[in-house]
């Protein structure tokens, strides 16, 4: 295992929450609803007391949305990673940061991206996602189910005329840069798809609508236990799960879906998926092209028709492996440092 020295923060500057019980006053991660998620960094990372004894310089920080002390800071701290003959990483965990520039000496690991934006040095990252154990495959039925459960109201006239106005906005750009309508809110994909399942005889659908992001606690509309536990009911009862994008272009709730055995639905919003090299997703999730979400509930069906019941359940279970071997965070960092020459 690669040994990673964290150099120290910028004076006044948070942590990384990933990193923070590495430092007086942090707290371990134990996720939005106290999941317990395993935080590589905290259980397997192995650090270097010194540079020196060092094969990798890791920045302690979340650069979101870097200013000029942190361009400074990054550009000091890759001139000793370059001293040292090692590689220096950056966390860059912010929703629509995509485009920021880093050090070209700096590999940045981020969770939002997009394929015409991605650049050479970034390593698309998966979400801390629970992992779940008690998933049992689901047998074929004459149609399939296909559930969605979160934020997908709107509360009052303010938020209506807000998402028309910034869906309208990118509607526009895309008639100049097509590519440009996947930076359309997520909320616009979910209720776009839901509508187009819903019309649909192809499938069953089961929405459970909620009108403010439940991902959070300030922000989530009824008693957090009742809604996690609605949630991962809704994905466990289903055999499809619709999962776009959120604000940032990633989704919490791909990778929960694949963890509890379930087959996501993704609106391919000019998507970059972790570890694409490596999974072949196509055996595990349907996706869809933003520019066909009309025929949504085709896709689902072209999936699950294709498969005899046998495959079918094969194929759930390879969902779960697939996340306990590749895309639970911890694993994912666990292969990645492991992977680096010492």
């Amino acid at each position: 295992m690669t040994r990673l020295f964290v150099p120290e923060p910028m004076p006044g500057v948070s942590v990384h929450s990933l990193l923070a019980h590495r430092f007086s006053g942090g707290k371990p991660w134990r996720g939005v609803f106290g999941e317990g998620i395993r935080n590589f960094f905290e259980t397997d990372a192995v650090f270097a007391d010194t540079i020196g004894s060092a094969g990798a310089l890791l920045l302690p920080h979340n650069f979101s949305r870097p200013d000029d002390a942190a361009h400074a800071y990054i550009a000091a701290q890759a001139d000793r990673a370059q001293a040292a003959g090692i590689p220096v990483f950056a966390f860059a965990f912010g929703d629509i940061n995509d485009g920021d520039d880093f050090d070209p000496r700096v590999r940045v690991f981020r969770l939002s991206v997009y394929k015409s934006t991605l650049g050479p040095r970034d390593i698309v990252t998966p979400t801390t996602a629970q992992s779940f154990n008690d998933c049992i495959a689901r047998s074929k039925t004459d149609t399939p189910l296909v559930s969605f459960c979160g934020y997908a109201g709107l509360k009052n006239l303010r938020q209506k005329l807000a998402y028309h106005l910034k869906n309208t906005l990118w509607e526009t750009c895309a008639l100049i840069r097509p590519v440009l309508r996947a930076r359309k809110q997520g909320i616009y994909w979910r209720k776009s798809a839901m509508r187009a399942l819903a019309q649909s005889t192809l499938v069953r659908t089961n929405f459970i609508v909620r009108r403010s992001f439940s991902g959070a606690m300030s922000t989530i509309e009824l008693a957090p236990e009742a809604a996690r536990a609605e949630f991962v009911e809704s994905i466990k009862n289903s055999d499809f799960v619709l999962t776009p994008k959120g604000d940032g272009n990633y989704s919490n709730r791909f990778l929960e879906t694949l963890s509890l055995g379930r087959v996501p639905v993704l609106i391919d919003t000019d998507a970059v998926l972790p570890l694409e090299d490596v999974i072949d997703y196509s055996k595990i999730m349907v996706r869809v092209p933003m520019i066909d979400v009309k025929n949504i509930a085709a896709y689902v069906r072209e999936f699950y028709d294709s498969l005899t019941n046998e495959e079918w359940q094969h194929r759930q279970r390879l969902a779960k492996e697939t996340f306990e071997k590749h895309l639970r965070q911890d694993a994912f960092f666990r292969n990645f440092f492991a992977a680096l020459n010492p």
